[in-house]
């Protein structure tokens, strides 16, 4: 069938059906999620009835519908952007390198490409994906965005004995995210930094989260952000102020992690790090982790 013409209504299936086959592995991360409804590809125009006939099909293509996104915050900010049923949110990648990062909730190429585009006709520059497996970039390479960057992911299980910390560690009730980020924003420069936007992200990804903080003189100087859901502990986030290097600020906070995810239901632990960044590397390994020789892939698209 040409790209032109109308797609069949088949009644008897109740199904929208096209030429071209569903698209496969839909349910992956950033996957098309409507393949296997067997919408038709973008382009194509629906005419007649609806399927029981009580109903007009709308006949507007799949891409002038995606084409009309709402788009609720102010940037720079968090985003949500939407289209019927396609949803994206979107908020700076962090502090220093202001371009936005898109969280493709609900979505294929058509819709993130479209996305993509109106945060750049917003002036908000290029655009980021979050980390994802390799398995779950092929919508946005499509959409025209490129690797940049990758994080090795990391293991370790969570049986036998935990070491326990060598120094107090606190779990906080309610974090104090300036002191949080005071210690980020000296431990990380640049790219890899974090903003409260995105520590706020992490802190809500998990079904169960927490905050772990270790102090000298009183003052926080280091911080575990620790999530855990279905047997999996993730460590999202750890870090230790330079001035408080060598005290085995890390090492303490890897322990609490440790034990607050078996006291979670974590069997495992994941994390991931910068392959490049040796040092982080051989604390983690030193505390158990071994490599699992996946990379996550962060892709960017260039603006236009």
């Amino acid at each position: 069938m040409d790209q032109g013409e109308p797609a069949a209504v088949d009644r008897r299936a109740l199904d929208l059906v096209d030429d071209e086959a569903a698209v496969p592995n839909a349910g992956e991360h950033g996957a098309n999620p409507i393949g296997p409804l067997r919408m038709v590809r973008p382009g194509v125009v629906l005419q007649g009835r609806g399927v029981a006939g009580d109903y007009d099909v709308h006949t507007l293509t799949l891409a002038q519908v995606v084409s009309t996104i709402r788009v609720d915050g102010t940037w720079p900010g968090q985003l949500s952007l939407s289209s019927g049923w396609f949803r994206a949110r979107a908020r700076p990648w962090n502090e220093t390198v202001t371009d936005p990062m898109i969280r493709l909730e609900r979505g294929g190429v058509e819709f993130l490409t479209t996305v993509t585009n109106h945060l750049g006709d917003m002036g908000a520059g290029g655009a980021y994906s979050p980390a994802l497996y390799p398995g779950s970039t092929r919508v946005w390479k499509r959409a025209g965005y490129r690797e940049v960057a990758a994080l090795a992911i990391m293991e370790r299980g969570l049986g036998g004995t935990v070491p326990e910390p060598s120094l107090p560690i606190t779990t906080a009730e309610v974090p104090d995210w300036e002191a949080v980020m005071a210690i980020d924003r000296a431990a990380f420069e640049g790219f890899w930094g974090m903003s409260p936007l995105g520590l706020a992200e992490a802190h809500g990804t998990s079904r169960a989260t927490t905050l772990l903080t270790a102090s000298v003189d009183d003052d926080p100087a280091g911080y575990a952000l620790v999530g855990c859901q279905w047997g999996v502990a993730y460590l999202h986030r750890i870090a230790v102020h330079p001035e408080a290097a060598g005290r085995g600020l890390g090492t303490s906070l890897l322990s609490a992690s440790f034990a607050w995810a078996l006291g979670a239901g974590g069997r495992s632990m994941v994390l991931n790090v910068r392959p490049g960044n040796h040092r982080a590397r051989r604390v983690y390994e030193r505390a158990g982790f071994t490599a699992t020789g996946t990379d996550l892939l962060i892709l960017r698209h260039e603006p236009r």
